[in-house]
């Protein structure tokens, strides 16, 4: 009788395995190219313009900037 409970136990632990909707193949797959991907960063200076842009948008459109007070 134990046996059939341990036997029924680990088919429900490891029944998330099985079935390859799990996205578990997905994964280890992601977590060993990891390494290999690059992430693209912006350059210092663009950012720099982006927020002046952006910055006097604001003003153009009257948002107060809390920095200023």
């Amino acid at each position: 009788m134990k046996s059939i409970i341990t036997a029924i136990a680990m088919t429900a632990l490891f029944s998330s395995f099985a079935y390859a909707d799990s996205g578990l193949a997905d994964r280890i797959n992601e977590a060993r190219s990891y390494p290999n991907k690059t992430v693209e960063t912006v350059d210092r200076q663009e950012l720099r313009l982006k927020h002046q842009k952006l910055h006097k948008q604001m003003k153009e459109a009257g948002i107060a900037d809390s920095s200023e007070s």
